[in-house]
């Protein structure tokens, strides 16, 4: 029965390593911590595994247990931890642990002044075969080096394993991920113990968070200098505490509610630390605050915060929002010891009053928009999260908002950006410290200002003017970027230029032999050996160098990435050896598209997918910078869109705030419009989206006659994605008509996201 209760294979390895762990805090608490901590980890391999074999094991370097230590440590049931001071649930999570991976465990245990080991024998065949639950106890003498050398420790063992569970835990990319999975979740706790994990081998390491360093900062009109690093260390009222039933009981209470007893409530001191800052580069799925208990992860990367809720539930999503297409950078570490946590332990109780506690004191109670807040009656936020939310939300490559670039000005996840986040990660020493990144932000400055030459400057040498600031609510304005030298130079050889946007590692899970290959690639300016690109595979690596100025890409609509594709499709086949028949060369092809490109895979829904959310965005830069151009005479905008407008607000409750066509004469209602409409905002009031407000398009200090021409370029590719996102994916007919419109609408989407600021 313990055995089918849910734990995943890694959350099964996790209880057992916690127990470990809970032993070195006890050794530091008792004022004896060990020198070299250590938890090794041994796993069978897929031969022992089939043949029935294998047997995992999980030894640590502790004090050791007391025989009746032990005897209570694997009762069903019991837990002898703390429950707000220690990770380990020994006992019930003991046992659903090593229940789920095998039918037969042993714990052993010794401390430094025995001269045994002790052990208890956990079969649960044998267990269920004569209906008792009573394990024996074993004694297995130490060995003279153990002797002499004062052996302490406690190892579990688990064998008779089922395969098809703990495969993941030994196999190819599941154990790889395994290792880096325990380094995210078990890092904090790693450093600050000095523990040491080896995992079948490899020495797990500690996953940091890729982030700018506390010196760093960005100037707000809001709050003047904001830190790229925000430390968070609150001390909140201490209360009442049941250690039987896990809960906070009110002010009043001294009998713990849940069992009705009060022999075990004791006075807690609750306490919130950690951090939130900026990571040093956007990503779509890597971005939150790592919710912690105790050392251990229990969530990471948690994106509630980023979400406002108010008394009545209703939400509103405010980051990321000016860069949804890139992602977000904001991330963090908190600790939280005094919330409920899952009896897995993969999640913290969202409905718990005290995390509540938590988000109020991290992101405020009000939105973290000023305008939003403003608009809806409610006090300015000025919470840890709204600072960083107001210097760092936005994506422009400079020193403004802090974002690396390259000397042609593109910035954000450039490929140069990239390769920096692979060496980060690779824990290449050179790229640990945020200084080459800072050199990309000052080189990114640099191009915004006109100045190409390369030449070294500080930070100083570029002021940002106070009179340019924008209002939206805190950023500093971003000076106008001069236009670079025309000057003429002579071309001349040069070392080719990485690509960090095809140089990465590529996976195809779906081919046998769980196969990686690390790609090199390099832009060239001239011909490779007279050809247009080349390959060299060599085993598990692949290069790729390429001319983009060749007539073989400027002549056609084929690209770098197309022919590389098809080349390392053949590169894997071969390495997994595999025949067309069974795994065709488009196919792979396919699949890696899809998996790391997903903006040129052609694939529909995503396209119409990433149409809307920048319609989205635009919509919500609208509704936030609107009320500028206020008054808004209601017959400005179509009767059909005013009445659809009312209808929305009236819906959203906004009429006990604004009567009639108030919100429209204040400009308040960007939120309400409807998708087709959202263009002819843009028409009325191109000032608030055009000259780098939303988009780079110039258009207030054009002639009159180019500033409709400008403006009708961008038109122009609006209305072909408003069409993609309402109608592209959805199409029942597609015939060569609508795909020669999509390809035209797919084109203006990526015109678009190339002007997005």
């Amino acid at each position: 029965m313990l055995g089918q209760i849910d734990f995943a294979p890694w959350q099964c390895l996790a209880e057992l390593i916690d127990n470990s762990i809970d032993a070195f805090i006890d050794a530091l608490a008792a004022g004896s911590p060990l020198a070299a901590p250590r938890i090794n980890i041994q796993l069978p391999n897929e031969t022992q595994l089939k043949q029935s074999q294998g047997v995992i094991s999980i030894k640590d370097n502790a004090r050791g247990m007391s025989i009746e230590n032990m005897k209570d440590a694997v009762r069903a049931g019991y837990s002898g931890n703390d429950p707000v001071e220690k990770m380990g649930l020994f006992g019930m999570g003991f046992n659903i642990s090593t229940a789920r991976m095998g039918r037969r465990t042993e714990v052993w245990t010794t401390r430094p002044e025995d001269s045994d080991w002790t052990g208890i024998v956990i079969d649960f065949d044998n267990l269920e075969r004569n209906k008792t639950f009573h394990a024996p106890m074993e004694i297995r003498p130490k060995s003279e080096a153990e002797l002499n050398s004062g052996a302490h420790g406690t190892e579990i063992r688990i064998s008779r394993l089922e395969a098809d569970r703990v495969r993941p835990l030994i196999k190819g990319a599941g154990k790889r991920k395994t290792r880096e999975r325990l380094g995210k979740i078990y890092g904090r706790v790693m450093q600050r113990l000095g523990i040491i994990i080896n995992y079948d081998g490899d020495v797990v390491t500690p996953r940091a968070h890729c982030v700018w360093d506390p010196n760093r900062s960005v100037d707000t009109q809001s709050f003047g200098m904001v830190p790229a690093r925000i430390d968070i260390d609150k001390t909140l009222d201490s209360r009442h505490f049941c250690t039987t039933c896990w809960v906070w009981l009110n002010d009043d209470e001294i009998t713990c509610s849940a069992c009705g007893e009060n022999e075990n409530v004791i006075t807690r001191q609750r306490r919130l630390r950690g951090w939130i800052g900026v990571q040093r580069y956007f990503d779509k799925e890597h971005y939150g605050i790592d919710l912690i208990r105790n050392g251990r992860v229990i969530e990471e990367l948690d994106k509630t915060f980023f979400t406002y809720t108010d008394e009545n539930s209703e939400t509103l999503f405010e980051y990321p929002i000016d860069a949804t297409h890139w992602g977000g950078r904001i991330v963090g570490e908190l600790e939280i010891d005094f919330v409920r946590v899952s009896h897995q332990k993969d999640s913290f109780d969202k409905l718990d009053p005290e995390w509540r506690k938590v988000v109020e004191l991290v992101r405020g109670s009000s939105p973290l928009q000023p305008k939003i807040a403003e608009r809806m009656g409610l006090a300015k936020n000025d919470s840890p999260l709204a600072r960083l939310f107001t210097g760092y939300r936005k994506g422009t490559a400079g020193l403004k908002d802090l974002v690396p670039g390259t000397a042609e000005g593109t910035g954000l996840n450039s490929g140069v950006v990239r390769e920096y986040v692979e060496k980060f990660y690779a824990g290449d020493p050179a790229y640990q410290n945020d200084e080459k990144w800072y050199e990309l932000v000052l080189q990114a400055e640099r191009w915004k200002r006109g100045d190409s030459s390369g030449a070294e400057k500080a930070a100083g040498d570029f002021p940002i003017d106070e009179d340019e600031a924008t209002q939206d609510g805190g950023d500093v304005g971003e000076v106008a970027p001069i236009p670079p030298a025309t000057n003429p130079i002579v071309e001349k050889e040069a070392e080719p230029e990485l690509d960090g946007d095809l140089s990465r590692i590529y996976e195809v899970d779906e081919l046998p032999g769980d196969i990686a290959v690390r790609v090199i690639a390099y832009k060239h300016k001239r011909d490779i050996g007279g050809l247009p690109f080349s390959v060299k595979p060599e085993g598990y690596s692949f290069r790729f160098d390429y001319n983009i100025r060749a007539p073989f890409f400027e002549e056609s609509l084929e690209t770098p990435l197309d022919h590389l594709l098809v080349d390392l499709s053949q590169h894997f086949l071969t390495l997994a050896a595999e025949t067309p028949r069974n795994f065709p060369i488009s196919r792979i092809a396919h699949i890696l598209r899809n998996r790391y490109f997903p903006a040129q895979s052609g694939d529909l829904t995503a396209s119409a997918n990433s149409a809307s959310s920048l319609l989205d965005e635009l919509r919500r830069h609208y509704d936030e910078f609107l009320p500028e151009v206020a008054p808004i005479a209601p017959a400005q905008l179509s009767a059909t869109e005013a009445a659809h407008i009312r209808r929305a607000a009236l819906k959203a409750g906004f009429s006990l705030q604004l009567d009639g066509d108030a919100i429209i004469t204040t400009g308040k209602f960007g939120r309400f419009v409807s998708n087709s409409y959202i263009v002819e905002l843009v028409r009325m009031w191109p000032s608030l989206a055009m000259d780098g407000r939303f988009f780079s398009t110039p258009y207030s200090g054009l002639a009159e006659d180019l500033k409709n021409i400008s403006l009708a370029e961008l038109i122009e590719s609006l209305q072909d994605i408003s069409w993609l996102a309402d109608e592209g994916a959805s199409a029942v007919n597609k015939d060569t008509g609508w795909r020669l419109r999509y390809s035209r609408a797919l084109a203006s989407l990526k015109l678009l996201l190339f002007w997005r600021t």
